[in-house]
């Protein structure tokens, strides 16, 4: 399933978990590694602003160098040491490469060049990162974040299609080990049904999302799967549902949300539910 993963690596933060996930996964799906070390150019761009007030040309140019040169020796010393005392333990092969540009561009580039299976990342609240690569990337994004014991939420809906989240949580559940559980949410402050191309339907009544919903519930328990069906706020119900389960993974689909409380439009839906589960999410795109 992921043979070939991603791993890109902002030099505003970095967490060895992330490095330990990857292994696991590895170990599992028998996966080559590729870790891209990002020295993101908002930070670059940050120090020649706070510079050019009383700097010459050529001095922020190299305060510019200095700052690349450390932090692609921060790379080899902390990140890429760690990576090859983890992966060559556990005979697991992989690349390493150093990148300047912003993350998510960078992230969009190296996929363009290479087929990858998955993006495996981190995520750091409040920090200066661009996170839009959740909503523009087509192949699946792993955001690691907390979790513990053995177990899988899949989040279903009417604003989704519904056809990888099963089918991947399913694989994923048997491949893992891990408990399947899964989530239908009802998102009643946008009511409409997202079909198999992902287009939205007209304006629908509450009470056919919720026949929809329920024909959906009864397919997945016909599998043998454990499945709740609740009305809602997707991002709400799926953050109590975590809470709840505290599962290790958390499986969202193609939401195609575009209103929310009293009709205003939502913006930015992947990355306020990472912002608000905490959990590891996996966002099958």
């Amino acid at each position: 399933m992921f043979k070939n993963i991603l791993i890109p690596i902002s030099s505003e933060f970095y967490s060895k978990q992330l490095l330990q996930k990857s292994i696991s996964l590895a170990e599992k799906f028998e996966s080559n590694l590729n870790i891209v070390y990002i020295i993101e150019e908002k930070t670059l761009a940050q120090t020649n602003k706070r510079s050019d007030a009383y700097r010459t040309f050529y001095e922020i140019e190299e305060t510019k160098n200095e700052i690349i040169r450390k932090q692609k020796q921060t790379a080899d010393d902390i990140i890429f040491k760690d990576a090859k005392y983890f992966f060559k333990n556990k005979k697991i092969p992989f690349k390493e490469k150093i990148k300047e540009g912003e993350f998510s561009k960078v992230v969009r580039y190296e996929t363009i060049k290479e087929k990858y299976d998955l993006i495996l990342m981190g995520f750091a609240k409040g920090c200066i990162l661009n996170y839009s690569l959740l909503d523009e990337i087509d192949i699946p994004v792993w955001v690691e974040g907390k979790g513990s014991g053995k177990s899988i939420l899949a989040v279903c809906s009417n604003l989704a299609p519904n056809q990888k989240v099963p089918n991947i949580s399913i694989e994923l559940s048997n491949i893992l080990g891990w408990k399947l559980n899964m989530l239908y949410v009802v998102d009643v402050e946008d009511s409409v049904q997202v079909d198999e191309n992902c287009k939205r339907s007209d304006k629908k009544s509450e009470k056919d999302l919720i026949f929809k919903g329920q024909y959906f519930v009864k397919e997945m328990e016909d599998k043998g799967i454990k499945i709740e069906m609740v009305k809602g706020n997707l991002e709400k119900e799926t953050t109590k549902a975590a809470m709840k389960i505290e599962p290790n993974l958390i499986i969202v689909g193609r939401e195609q949300k575009k209103r929310g409380v009293l009709g205003l439009p939502v913006k930015n839906i992947k990355k306020k539910m990472v912002e608000k589960c905490n959990y590891s999410i996996l966002f099958v795109n």
